[in-house]
């Protein structure tokens, strides 16, 4: 006798079957009694946005280093640690300036930074305005060198500020 027709294969795939559904139901009966944070995302955000004004509408600015030639993916790889590492260090440091960037709609924008030196400049300025900065650190398994200095995250910070920083660089 096959082991598709014994009885030991029914019972063990029927208990499985069970322990599965009932784990599921569990899980989903749980997760609406979850806290919902409304502090920072509200439905409809992503649809309309309100700018009360233009010139304090609250930005991310990604300085990207040219002189690496990194290629697209990477730059996007290394953008995207950058806007990660700015979320979370505003989530714990800033978190008013947090949802006010979120309510403009989280803009992101990069620009050109030429050297290793003009990207430890801005983080320089970025500081002396009191504005939240992250550099971004290369593991180096890839393109580039080990521990290489790529992308400045600067910001959330109102546009105005951020203008001040960065506001002579070209867009990436």
């Amino acid at each position: 006798m096959g082991i598709i027709s014994s009885n030991a294969y029914l019972a063990t795939f029927s208990a499985g079957t069970l322990i599965g559904v009932t784990s599921t139901y569990i899980f989903f009966k749980y997760l609406r009694k979850l806290p919902v944070n409304n502090n920072l995302w509200k439905p409809g955000m992503e649809e309309r946005f309100e700018f009360e004004d233009p010139n304090d509408e609250y930005r991310l600015i990604m300085g990207v280093r040219n002189d690496l030639k990194m290629q697209k993916g990477k730059v996007a790889a290394q953008c995207g640690h950058a806007a990660v590492a700015a979320y979370a260090k505003a989530l714990n440091q800033t978190p008013k300036t947090l949802k006010r960037w979120l309510k403009y709609g989280g803009t992101k924008i990069a620009v050109r930074v030429d050297s290793e030196q003009e990207l430890l400049d801005l983080d320089k300025k970025a500081k002396e305005l009191k504005v939240l900065s992250s550099v971004i650190r290369d593991a180096g398994q890839t393109q580039v060198a080990p521990g290489s200095r790529t992308v400045i995250a600067i910001g959330p910070a109102p546009k105005s500020v951020l203008d001040k920083i960065t506001g002579h660089l070209k867009l990436y």
